[in-house]
């Protein structure tokens, strides 16, 4: 009988536990899947008959086993709604990086969040009261890629808040157990940023991230550059199932107002500008030291010019001679850049071109 009752838990088997949120469920699985979906409830139990009788192995198959294997398998069907963690791997998705605000070039600001929390607004209106002032900007990039898998969705409606006017209704938190879904309204901020708008997403960008960008998208149509974002639009809680194991499941849902779903869809950039997770670590943490134009604008190495030939001056004589010596250069190795925001300069640079009066 306990065979049987575990076939029921058992018709969600995939193949992979995760210990941490999965970035994409692999294909052969889903043909798996796909198989054990059509299957009736007299067939899934007369295959764990055959497997607990006749498998070369049948020793293995302890019912601890086949329990470890149903979880294992609801794990892999739920795909976002549920996962296990330790207490190491759920520290491990809190963002090490800070707010961060800059003008990068004469027409274009930049602005970070780190964790998302209330201290990160009030450093927003900072920021936003200082890029007002300026009437030469006219571009303010918000990058949501900040590592953030859980925030306050308060939080994520006052960040929407500083973008769009009051009194409109954002987005909706719909648990199953409730008829009516919690509403989130835009209201009233000290500073507002009423010109133009690109977000920066991608593979790490949270729930919070998430929301902020679809809504920002639907309500003003800025332009989004980067990658697909996960779809983690849920709430999630975190139970303790004894030492060092969490599990963390859906417990309610984000749409938009139109009861648009995001949840294991994501938001889809309109430019893609793809960029390893690795190098973006180290350009944010370096970032928060020094100025992003580093990591936009590659410095030239000096070369023999007109202007050099006039003054009788060989820019170029260091670097051959260290070159010569064996000795390394500023040049010799590889800048690091940050791919997706360039492409959003890039992409300004370019705009402002062919907005130009001498180009109608």
């Amino acid at each position: 009988m306990k065979v049987t009752s575990l076939a029921c838990i058992l018709c969600f088997c995939g193949s992979t536990l995760s210990a941490d949120i999965p970035e994409s469920r692999p294909q052969a699985n889903n043909k798996v899947n796909a198989i054990i979906d059509q299957m009736p409830q007299n067939s899934l139990q007369e295959a764990f008959r055959h497997l607990k009788s006749d498998y070369i192995k049948k020793e293995t198959l302890t019912y601890d086993e086949l329990n470890r294997a149903a979880l294992q398998g609801l794990l892999e069907r739920l795909d976002f709604g549920a996962t296990l963690l330790t207490k190491s791997s759920r520290a491990a998705r809190n963002s090490p990086f800070h707010f961060l605000a800059q003008e990068i070039t004469s027409q274009a600001a930049y602005v970070r969040p780190g964790q998302f929390n209330s201290k990160e607004v009030e450093q927003l209106d900072k920021a936003l009261n200082t890029f007002n002032v300026n009437p030469k900007l006219h571009t303010l990039i918000l990058d949501l890629r900040s590592p953030q898998a859980q925030a306050d969705f308060e939080i994520a409606a006052q960040i929407l808040s500083r973008f769009l006017p009051a009194d409109h209704l954002l987005f909706k938190n719909k648990r199953p157990d409730q008829e009516r879904p919690h509403l989130f309204f835009s209201k009233g901020a000290p500073q507002r940023w009423g010109r133009n708008l690109i977000l920066l997403i991608d593979r790490e960008t949270g729930n919070a991230g998430e929301i902020i960008a679809a809504v920002l998208k639907q309500r003003t149509g800025c332009l989004i550059i980067g990658e697909k974002t996960p779809g983690l639009t849920v709430e999630y809680r975190d139970v303790s199932l004894g030492e060092n194991r969490i599990l963390r499941y859906a417990i309610a849902e984000i749409v938009l107002d139109d009861d648009t779903s995001l949840f294991q869809k994501g938001v889809s950039p309109d430019l893609l500008a793809p960029f390893d997770k690795k190098s973006k670590h180290s350009v944010f943490k370096k970032g928060e030291k020094t100025k992003l134009k580093s990591f936009i604008f590659e410095s030239q190495r000096p070369r023999l010019n007109e202007a050099a030939l006039v003054a009788g001056t060989d820019p170029e004589l260091d670097y051959y001679l260290d070159q010569t010596a064996g000795r390394t250069t500023a040049f010799d190795k590889k800048p690091l850049q940050d791919r997706t925001l360039q492409q959003a300069i890039d992409y300004l640079t370019t705009t402002q071109f062919l907005h130009s009066p001498k180009n109608p």
